[in-house]
């Protein structure tokens, strides 16, 4: 499903070359669950991104299902972002004074599906989630693991094949945390690839695989 080949992201820090990833390889197949792990600064965010296709590959190949994402420009990035990936962030990054159910809707109202169909999924994902009663209440008035679910249930409206999520237990209690955790095992179990981000081991032991990077590397794949 993924394949990525001697991939670079290299930034300027003034005359000098920093490297977020440095010629990685790496591959994920339809249906496994994968925790990505490492320490601050090693590249595991870069590479979750360049993996969601919101950043690019300054060298090297990323194949998604067998299409050339590092030949795509932003357009065609952007539709098969919308289509295929689901996005869970640390922050929850919900609009505070709209409902739960406008945010679980809205990465759909830009495409062509009509808004009755539109919402009827979105009732769909907040059920899956286990908070569809709280769908008219406004993103603010919820706590943090009910924020969690509704940014897991704005991954899932688009039905899409892979979810990325980055630290997405960093700002809850463990027990609120192992509950979302058993949300993305569920979600696996139910066929969805999931990829996160995690600097916590209890978090990384939910997944399937651990892969662990350093210095944009990586240095353990089990």
């Amino acid at each position: 499903m993924i394949e990525l080949n001697n991939v670079t992201k290299k930034y300027k820090v003034g005359e000098n070359d920093f490297y977020a990833l440095n010629s990685l390889s790496f591959k994920v197949e339809k249906g496994e669950f994968v925790s990505i792990c490492g320490a601050s600064g090693s590249g595991k965010t870069t590479l979750l991104n360049i993996i969601g296709t919101i950043d690019e590959c300054t060298e090297g190949t990323y194949l998604f299902d067998g299409l050339d994402v590092s030949s795509m420009n932003d357009r065609k990035r952007a539709k098969l972002r919308n289509e295929h990936i689901g996005f869970v962030l640390q922050d929850f990054a919900l609009i505070n004074n709209q409902t739960v159910l406008y945010n679980v809707m809205l990465p759909a109202l830009l495409g062509k599906t009509k808004y009755k169909a539109i919402k009827s999924n979105a009732l769909k994902a907040l059920q899956s989630v286990g908070i569809a009663d709280q769908a008219q209440k406004k993103a603010n008035q919820l706590s943090g693991g009910q924020r969690q679910r509704v940014a897991i249930a704005r991954a899932l409206i688009n039905e899409p094949d892979l979810i990325l999520a980055d630290e997405p237990t960093g700002q809850l209690d463990s027990e609120t945390g192992k509950q979302i955790m058993e949300t993305f095992k569920k979600l696996n179990n139910e066929g969805k690839t999931v990829i996160i981000v995690t600097h916590d081991k209890t978090v990384a032991e939910y997944g399937n695989r651990l892969v662990m990077i350093s210095d944009g590397k990586i240095v353990s794949d089990i």
